[in-house]
């Protein structure tokens, strides 16, 4: 009867229509019960005989074991992008998130150097909580046609499972206390029955039933994801206004070790930066703990997003941080130059003038990907410090002195 009154309780609790419905059929509730582990509830805490059972234990850093011994290096698993912890993706609806994930979970699985060098292989589970079993399916398809691998090789390596149209709630109100809600054993006995270290849910808004501007509810929604999966990656939404990056608490970002965004600009990309082909992506390393804010481009072909090694040689270790890439816009214009030289033609630093540069390298496809802005912004640094400049390079028909650019 116990366990009719916690389900019962729950299903009111979540106060939505045909609530019930949405909840896991009673007879399977009974049976989560009755193999949960001893001493935690319903909720996934800690029952009070267990906590009477297992006082607190402290555990302060023992600074005089540690005197003389030097710490372990950090651990990447996708070098300088995704650590342990949990890192939040965000972008907006149909950008692309769940098909890039569901790619980084396959470069994962198999070791696949994708967004930058992958460490080792791990075990992934990913509950995808709003795409359908066949739509999940066809993407895979192409995702394993990239890596070339077969579909079969995923078994026991990527577990995905679709789970649109189920109770995805793992952290919910009861009551008004947000609590966890028994979803939460499942999880976890997923992760331990598969034995994943890469936990992915897809989404936010399906999985936490708090309100998100509840600083404390979404810090311990977050904090408990350490005790369920070593790596866990949460995708989610940004808020309605121009220029939100996530949705509600400051938390969202303060909690995480990492945040990523997903867009089809740069974040810091003014609307006239923009590049008119469709198929782009920026994958934008927006808050991290430990390394430096970079991105990395992607274009969509054959069915997923594929890294664009265009920029940067090639090299998923090369860091495409904003400062490299204004550094970048400068190699290309000075690159730029002495080739139009090369086959005659020189560029003028004036925007009116028909052989204004920038217009030139996109004329003659030298412009690497980079925008006009960037590129006039980054031949007037160039003059700034002295590195070209405007002067005669022949004569005109009528023996007036002809100008360009040259490398100083």
């Amino acid at each position: 009867m116990g366990a009719n009154r916690d389900y019962d309780a729950l299903a009111e609790a979540l106060d939505r229509e045909n609530a019930a419905s949405l909840l896991p059929p009673l007879e399977a509730y009974d049976e989560r019960v009755s193999a949960r582990p001893n001493g935690v509830n319903g909720h996934g805490h800690p029952t009070a005989d267990a906590q009477e059972e297992k006082p607190i234990t402290r555990r302060p850093m023992r600074w005089s074991e540690l005197q003389g011994q030097t710490p372990p290096e950090r651990q990447w698993h996708i070098d300088h992008w995704l650590g342990d912890g949990t890192t939040l993706v965000s972008g907006l609806g149909g950008v692309g998130k769940t098909l890039l994930i569901q790619t980084i979970a396959t470069a994962l699985a198999f070791k696949r150097n994708f967004v930058d060098a992958v460490s080792q292989e791990f075990k992934v589970l990913f509950w995808a909580c709003e795409d359908p079993h066949d739509e999940l399916w066809r993407r895979q398809v192409a995702i394993c046609r990239y890596f070339d691998i077969e579909l079969s090789q995923l078994e026991g390596k990527v577990t995905i499972e679709p789970r649109l149209g189920l109770e995805n709630s793992l952290y919910a109100p009861v009551f008004g206390t947000p609590m966890w809600t028994p979803l939460r054993v499942e999880l976890e006995a997923q992760v331990r029955d598969y034995g994943a270290n890469v936990l992915i849910l897809d989404n936010i808004g399906q999985t936490y039933g708090c309100s998100e501007n509840d600083r404390h509810a979404v810090t311990s929604f977050l904090n408990a994801f350490a005790s369920i999966c070593p790596v866990t990656v949460l995708l989610g939404h940004p808020a309605k206004a121009t220029g939100s990056e996530f949705s509600g608490s400051t938390a969202w970002e303060n909690a995480v070790r990492m945040r990523w965004y997903l867009g089809s600009q740069l974040p810091d990309q003014k609307q006239e930066e923009v590049e008119e082909d469709q198929s782009v992506r920026y994958l934008a390393k927006r808050k991290t703990n430990y390394t430096v804010k970079d991105y990395r481009k992607f274009v969509y072909r054959d069915g997923i997003f594929v890294p664009d090694t265009e920029i940067g040689g090639g090299s998923f270790t090369e860091r495409y941080t904003f400062a490299q890439r204004q550094e970048g816009a400068e190699e290309v214009v000075l690159k730029a130059i002495l080739e139009l030289k090369a086959v005659q033609i020189t560029g003028r630093i004036a925007p009116t003038s028909p052989d204004y540069l920038p217009k030139k390298m996109g004329q003659m496809k030298l412009t690497q990907g980079y925008s006009d802005r960037e590129l006039r912004e980054a031949m007037n640094r160039l003059v700034m410090k002295k590195r070209i400049q405007e002067a005669e390079v022949g004569r005109l028909a009528n023996r007036m002195p002809r100008m360009g650019i040259v490398v100083v």
